[in-house]
């Protein structure tokens, strides 16, 4: 058997290859890093291994299993995919796994190996499996309260929170948060260190913990134990760190994901990603390229990130559409993941709509096709409320 022969093919054939775990990312600029290739697949999932093919530009990115998998390739194919502006393209590989070894060679290439920091990351930046199960986290200019159901909601998006503690130390907030296993918290330090959980405010500074477990003795305000019958894990939003932070602007208010959207005044201390009242599960897209968006289109890149329900591009604004979710946490895991991404070569900007559902046109009302009903369609894949 020659090794060589092994190869996976590289030319447009692929296209059509079978959905794999293994995702095969080609026309990378020389110098990517693996911390780059794996924040292409971080949003959509748990990233196993990575391996990097310097010599031709290219790489592979395991993801955890063959739903993430496909949720990545399904975002690409609608929204162009890049590595610093550098366009790239990824589609499935015909690898059913990646073997995990030591870089090796004068190429570079190999697969994320167990060579790695005390920090949980690889020298190059990767994700390692054998990370710390235990964070410390301090939130330097806290301008607005962090509570342990902020905390909870950001950091459940890496993995179960299993317990949090929190504590202040030299007029600092801190907290140490504890999960099942090292990859979870690698990959949690990996994408939030340094992050804003609100707009240039309330900064995450992240650090392993020599713990490796946390002891609560009883859950409050302070503490508590995810782990204990009588705790109840608050479900929270997954989306990807934005300009604006973690959580909007500011807590509670329009704009932040903790707030009453479409309501005159806020909650000032409603926990991020539940379900307010008067949150719309409507989303606003603007800034659309008229020429070439669908409603086909929006429900196929939406659908990503819950179960589209209807679609309508505005009669007499074809540059901007209503897309309504199946509840309001799809529809804020929606737009922290695509607003202003771009689409057919312009960025969209999403907000969260005033109205709570898309209306159909009457029977007699011209159309021209602007406004379809996805409530039926077979390819929801989100059945669950909090599936996400």
């Amino acid at each position: 058997h020659d090794p060589k022969k092994a190869k996976p093919m590289m030319g447009d054939a692929d296209r059509d290859l079978a959905p794999s775990r293994v995702l095969h990312v080609r026309h990378l600029p020389a110098d990517t890093t693996e911390s780059e290739v794996t924040a292409l697949g971080a949003p959509f999932g748990r990233v196993g291994n990575v391996m990097l093919l310097r010599t031709r530009n290219q790489a592979f990115l395991e993801m955890a299993d063959e739903s993430c998998a496909t949720a990545v390739v399904n975002f690409y194919n609608y929204v162009s995919a890049s590595v610093r502006g550098h366009p790239i393209f990824i589609q499935y590989s015909n690898h059913a796994e990646l073997k995990t070894v030591p870089p090796t060679g004068v190429n570079g290439d190999g697969a994320m190996g167990p060579l790695a920091g005390p920090n949980g990351v690889s020298p190059d930046g990767a994700i390692d499996p054998n990370g710390p199960t235990v964070l410390h986290i301090m939130v330097d200019n806290m301008v607005y309260p962090v509570t342990l159901d902020v905390l909870h909601t950001i950091f459940s998006k890496f993995g179960t929170v299993l317990r949090i503690i929190t504590f202040n130390k030299n007029g600092v907030f801190q907290a140490l948060i504890e999960y099942p296993d090292g990859q979870c918290g690698s990959t949690a330090k990996y994408t939030l260190d340094g992050q804003n959980i609100y707009d240039r405010c309330c900064t995450l500074r992240i650090e392993p913990s020599k713990l490796k477990t946390l002891t609560v003795k009883g859950n409050n305000e302070r503490q508590r134990d995810y782990t204990r019958a009588d705790t109840e894990p608050m479900p929270g939003p997954i989306g990807y760190p934005s300009v604006a932070g973690l959580l909007g602007a500011s807590p509670g208010y329009p704009g932040s994901f903790g707030g009453n959207f479409g309501q005159a005044g806020y909650n000032k201390m409603a926990p991020a990603g539940m379900m307010m009242n008067g949150s719309s599960p409507v989303l606003l897209v603007s800034n659309l390229n008229e020429e070439a968006v669908s409603p086909q289109e929006l429900f196929i890149l939406f659908g990503v990130y819950g179960d589209v329900q209807r679609v309508k591009i505005l009669y007499n604004k074809k540059d901007a559409a209503l897309v309504q979710m199946a509840n309001p946490q799809q529809a804020q895991s929606a737009q922290s993941y695509l607003n202003k991404v771009s689409l057919f070569g312009k960025e969209m900007h999403i907000t969260v709509s005033k109205h709570t559902q898309v209306s159909l046109p009457r029977d007699n009302q011209e159309d021209s096709g602007l406004t379809k009903d996805f409530s039926l369609s077979p390819l929801h894949r989100f059945k669950v409320l909090y599936s996400l």
